[in-house]
């Protein structure tokens, strides 16, 4: 089966099997969008909440709130049915709360900004692993809608 590794501010995705991965997930958020009829996933690495007009050339991934759009777009292109949608993330991580004692932590932010995306769009969060001081990895396999996230040096939970 084939296996693609998505990086900070891509999205990739697969129609009836393959595994999409994305590791280094500490404040990042990666981020899967599911239909089960279709089999079609999508998995985004979202790295800040909010895109900047001075930004204008950042892959749309880089952004939850153009990141979520090109993700469900990436789906339909592929045949999924925007109702039938469901997501998963992980990630939002704060790995240095000395540095914001005073202020949201960015994880925290990302974790708000791609659930809100979400339900803007209608579309409901399923699984979660989200937000405490550990780096992650998701895998997300396509032909079961599987997804499992590895916290460093524990085993792999299933959201």
């Amino acid at each position: 089966m084939k296996e693609v590794f998505v990086n900070m501010g891509e999205i990739s995705a697969f129609k009836q099997e393959g595994i999409l991965t994305t590791v280094g997930l500490g404040s990042c958020i990666g981020v899967t969008l599911y239909d089960a009829v279709e089999k079609v996933g999508v998995m985004g690495h979202i790295f800040l909440p909010k895109s900047r007009p001075k930004d204008e050339d950042a892959l749309p991934g880089k952004y939850a709130d153009t990141g979520i759009p090109a993700m469900i777009e990436e789906a339909l292109k592929l045949g999924a049915k925007k109702s039938r949608l469901k997501a998963k993330m992980a990630g939002g991580a704060n790995l240095f709360p000395n540095l914001n004692t005073n202020s949201t932590s960015i994880g925290q932010q990302n974790i708000e900004a791609v659930a809100e995306n979400l339900s803007k769009h209608g579309i409901a969060v399923v699984g979660k692993d989200v937000a405490g001081g550990h780096g992650r990895k998701m895998r997300f396999f396509v032909d079961t809608g599987v997804v499992t996230v590895t916290a460093i040096g524990k085993e792999a939970v299933e959201i």
